[in-house]
């Protein structure tokens, strides 16, 4: 590896103290960090220099929650219903999908950013390969349940044992070949899927061997009124109380959405610091959470892992909320507002507080000495961010993932000027395109009646 100079950039370090740089270098010397500071602080002889004036430096993106269902695109946007559409078609996952989306796959979080994403799949080893040859970092689970999705699609919950202990023996296989490879740069952690999908004694099993090799937990947690349902006629608690009593719920477990967790359950879930993962439910009261002192995060979820997209798609979701729900007192009043996000703390959920979420913020999150060298630089040399009087403002209202233009993934450039440096993109999109339509195909054989549906609203699309 090289010793690497970015020079003359706009630093936000997004460290503890909000220190920032408005021009400054940071020195990296293999993986790691080794100095950061205004120009002239930082001297050394570098193998490569980035030239960063007019460009923003931060900490790579922390994507803490995203699966692997760009496949669905196109499809569960228009025919959609999570129980009926979404989860059904997980059936139609195979283990080799990964060979034709996987570089595909990691294009996108690399493109837009995401230095580290937490990715769970049903079949995630594939996936793994195309992480280590693509250079980007990520946290792998396996989608664990127990539930039979062509049942549930027609309103029922059948729960089959064998499936649920084929998924829990796959997240084994995955720690025993994946954590820690790379120089690290690929962990795991268990995710059993949701409290309707999941039963307690496997939710047990997957606690039992996360607390035993020192992982985290995740899951979804109170995302539907039918997993509401399903848990209160189960168990009579709702899914946060269940798990409560479980003794799942705790600091080292992760809760995606909980948009409809009762207020009683965002105690529980406060004074156990568990942190919620906020991806785009936008109806949720996220910034409240935040104030009651739950920690809290970003993650992409689906379809669409753009997170200075999902950053802006939340701050308008929380403004329309608040426009709705506050006094014309609030909203005259110069206090901080709960239901209004400051632009700052949303990238630091996106940075920082993502790190800390999934416990990795001892190397990633932050611009700072000793830390991993994982970075983006974000070019303002754009009619839609310069002129400027403030950089962070104009990334985060204004910027694309197209305006990424380098990428620094473990001290390893894996976007130069906007380029991938580790693999062919053109190759991985035509592959991924090729496997997308055949899955297409699959679910439209088998059920014409969705076929029927989408070719109403997208007609274009007939043959």
């Amino acid at each position: 590896m090289a010793d690497v100079l970015i020079k003359n950039g706009f630093i936000a370090t997004m460290d503890r103290d909000a220190n920032v740089y408005r021009r400054g270098n940071v020195y990296i010397r293999d993986d790691r960090i080794i100095a950061v500071g205004n120009t002239g602080t930082v001297k050394g002889t570098p193998d490569e220099v980035i030239d960063a004036e007019n460009k923003v430096v931060l900490p790579g993106f922390v994507n803490t929650h995203s699966h692997l269902q760009q496949y669905f695109r196109g499809l569960y946007e228009q025919i959609g219903e999570f129980y009926e559409v979404n989860l059904p078609m997980e059936q139609y996952r195979q283990p080799e999908d990964m060979q034709y989306l996987a570089m595909a796959s990691c294009a996108e979080f690399i493109h837009s950013g995401c230095t580290t994403s937490v990715v769970i799949y049903t079949y995630p080893d594939g996936f793994a390969e195309a992480v280590a040859a693509s250079g980007m970092r990520a946290v792998l689970a396996v989608d664990i349940d127990e539930v039979d999705l062509e049942s549930l699609r027609q309103g029922s919950y059948v729960y089959v044992d064998e499936k649920g202990e084929a998924a829990y023996q796959r997240a084994l296989d995955l720690y025993d070949k994946w954590h820690g490879a790379e120089n690290g740069r690929i962990t795991t952690l268990m995710a059993p899927k949701a409290a309707d999908l999941t039963r307690p004694e496997l939710f047990r099993k997957c606690k039992d061997f996360a607390d035993k090799k020192g992982l985290r937990l995740s899951t979804h947690l109170s995302q539907s009124s039918r997993e509401y349902k399903q848990v209160m006629a189960l168990y009579g608690n709702t899914p946060p109380k269940h798990l409560h009593e479980l003794g799942i719920l705790d600091d080292k477990m992760m809760a995606a959405h909980c948009v409809y967790a009762t207020e009683s359950d965002l105690e529980l879930i406060r004074a156990a610091g568990t942190p919620i993962l906020q991806c785009r439910f936008l109806h949720s009261p996220f910034v409240r959470w935040m104030d009651m002192g739950i920690p809290l995060a970003l993650g992409t979820d689906d379809f669409f892992h753009d997170m200075l997209q999902l950053i802006r798609e939340n701050l308008m979701g929380q403004s329309f909320r608040a426009g709705l729900l506050e006094s014309a007192e609030q909203m005259l009043g110069d206090d901080r507002v709960t239901s209004r996000p400051y632009l700052y703390e949303m990238l630091e959920l996106a940075t920082r507080k993502g790190a800390e979420a999934i416990g990795m913020d001892g190397d990633v999150g932050s611009i700072e000495v000793g830390k991993k060298a994982d970075l983006i630089t974000i070019d303002l040399e754009n009619p839609f961010l310069l002129p400027t009087n403030d950089p962070l403002t104009s990334v985060i209202l204004y910027g694309s993932s197209s305006d990424i233009d380098n990428v620094i993934i473990d001290g390893k450039i894996v976007k130069r000027n906007r380029e991938f440096t580790t693999f062919n993109p053109k190759k991985a999109y035509s592959d991924a395109q090729k496997r997308v339509e055949e899955i297409r195909n699959k679910l439209f054989t088998d059920h014409p009646s969705q076929k029927d549906v989408w070719l109403r609203k997208m007609p274009y699309m007939k043959e």
